[in-house]
Formats: C-alpha cells, structure tokens, sequence
C-alpha cells in the first residue's frame, strides 16, 4: 500500500482519524479508519453510507471537504479525506475572539458558496456549526462532517426526524415539525451571529450602527417561520450584507483570506498501526459473510494509483471487497 500511517488527529466513537501519507507524492490524508463491528452493532451503517456518498459529490465545490478514496479491510472501513491541517471555524474563534465584519462576511461568503451547493444536490448538512468549518493552510474554509446530512431532499421533500447540535437546531426541528433545507440557513445564522458576537444567542444590544448590515442578515436567517427564511425565500447573495462581494472571485478562491493560520499539532502524538489495530480487533470479532456483504461497494479512488494494494499488501491489512 502507498499510504504510510503517521498518527491519529482524533478519536471517535466508531474509531480514529488519522493521519497518512502518499510515499510516492507526499499527500497527506486525513483518514477515518471505522470499525465495522461498531458500525454493525449500534446501527450506525446507514449514516456513514450516506456520509460515504456524499462526500463523493462534493469534489464538485471548492468550500466543502471532500473523499480521495475509500478502502476496507476484514476488520475496518478507511475513508480517506483531504486533509486541512489548521484547526476549525471554533478554534479561530477562540483565538482571535469576536470577528470584525469584514473577515465574517468573507468567511459568510464562502460557506454560502459550500451551502447552495450541498442543497443544487439536493443534500441538507443538518450540523452546519463552527466546529464543522475547516480552515485550510491557505486561509480559505470548507464545510465537513457529512454524517448527519440527508439526501434526496428536492423540491417540496421534507423530514421530520431530529438531528444536529443544540443551539443551532432550527425552531422546525426542535419542534419535531416537518422541515426542509431552511434548517441549514437558520444555523448559518447562527453562525454568523456568533463570528461578529462571539454568542450563539442573537441579542439586538451586541450590534451597532457599523454591524447594521450582519444584524439584518442574521434576524432573516434566524426567522421561526422557514417560509420566510433568507436562503429559501430570497437569494441571499443580493442581502446588503454581502453588497461589497465579489462572488465570481470569491468562488475562484481569489479572495485574500483575513486570516492565515498557523497548522495545529495534536498535543500527544499517538502513533498508528493499522496491522496492530486490525489483530486486535480481530480478537473479539469475527464478522460473518451476512456483515461482509453490509459493505459491498464501499471502495473507490478519485486517485489513479493510490490504492495499488491488491499485489503489494499483506496480511490483516490488506483492503478487501466482500464477494
């Protein structure tokens, strides 16, 4: 196999996020490694599958994370991500505390871009927060964390089941009423509200003459009627907020970011073996040809030849396709 394991970024519930490389072009991936009986056995399946198709179709938008491959072994799917190495929306929040309206409305700018084209493929994000906002050596953002999004959401298709994080949920959803993409705008809102107050909670006294045009974005977006929404209701690229945008440059990335950051280190490098993770998980479970054939399909490449594994790997971690 191609990709060296470096160490883990993080954990989950279903497993860790990793860091690897390409030996042969140096990329770096940030790569989840999900273990199937964890999937299997809480019935989680269903939405990293979607999470897995949906992170297929967003190669299309510069500002929304997208999969380079997709691989499994016995024991694990791996689901290779482009890797952006400077933290989230969150953690620049916390480090530079309150935005002025300038770098909000760039940051605005380009999660709206990520935002209509979620919903163009007919997809609703469901969990748009700062934490879910990547910031790229570059300066520029990309949405993540399709896990909670629903497909298939055209026209006048509506959900009704819960998902998301309290104090961005819409009205709609909190209620348990049917919604629709309107839910992503209303925690779009949120967000704003957040980069320019550093509250989550819109309060009229936290904005001035100056912030006139973010206040009026943000009562539109954060409507309880959905109807009546900004984002649903009208072209939110026309609000008064966005007047000084350029959004030809801003889709071509020609926008010079407010802020370029330095790339975050985990503070305790955890090393990664995927042969070691592999035997030890095949000690306590061995997944039948009825859970095998669960994931069939799962694996693909937008690389060439990343994935050369078939001659080149074995053991535990060679990545396999149930018959």
């Amino acid at each position: 196999m191609r990709l060296r394991f470096h160490h883990v970024l993080g954990r989950g519930a279903y497993g860790e996020v990793v860091l690897a490389e390409d030996t042969v072009t140096c990329q770096r991936y940030a790569v989840k490694v999900i273990r199937k009986r964890a999937l299997l056995a809480e019935v989680e399946l269903a939405d990293v599958m979607v999470e897995h198709r949906v992170l297929q179709l967003t190669s299309g938008s510069r500002f929304l994370v997208h999969a380079e491959f997709a691989f499994q072994t016995k024991m694990h799917v791996l689901l290779g991500l482009e890797y952006l190495s400077c933290g989230d929306l969150d953690q620049l929040l916390q480090s530079k505390g309150p935005l002025d309206v300038n770098s909000a409305r760039f940051y605005a700018a380009e999660m709206v871009c990520g935002i209509q084209h979620l919903h163009t493929m007919g997809i609703i994000h469901r969990d748009l927060k700062p934490e879910n906002i990547l910031v790229a050596e570059t300066g520029h953002v990309k949405i993540t964390d399709f896990g909670l999004a629903l497909e298939n959401m055209y026209g006048d298709r509506t959900a009704n089941d819960y998902a998301g994080t309290e104090g961005y949920v819409a009205p709609e959803m909190d209620a348990r009423e049917e919604y629709n993409a309107a839910v992503d705008w209303f925690s779009f809102g949120v967000i704003i509200n957040q980069m320019i107050t550093g509250e989550r909670k819109y309060h009229h006294k936290l904005f001035n003459e100056s912030t006139s045009g973010a206040k009026s974005i943000i009562l539109q977006l954060l409507k309880r009627n959905p109807a009546k929404r900004l984002g649903v209701n009208r072209d939110i690229r026309k609000h008064r907020f966005f007047q000084q945008i350029d959004w030809i440059s801003v889709e071509s990335l020609r926008v010079p970011p407010p802020h370029i950051l330095e790339s975050s280190k985990p503070e305790h490098l955890e090393p990664f073996h995927l042969d070691a993770v592999e035997a030890a998980e095949a000690k306590d479970f061995r997944p039948s040809p009825k859970d095998q054939a669960m994931f069939r399909g799962f694996s693909f490449s937008n690389l060439k030849t990343l994935l050369d594994t078939s001659s080149k790997t074995t053991g535990a971690s060679s990545p396999t396709e149930p018959p």
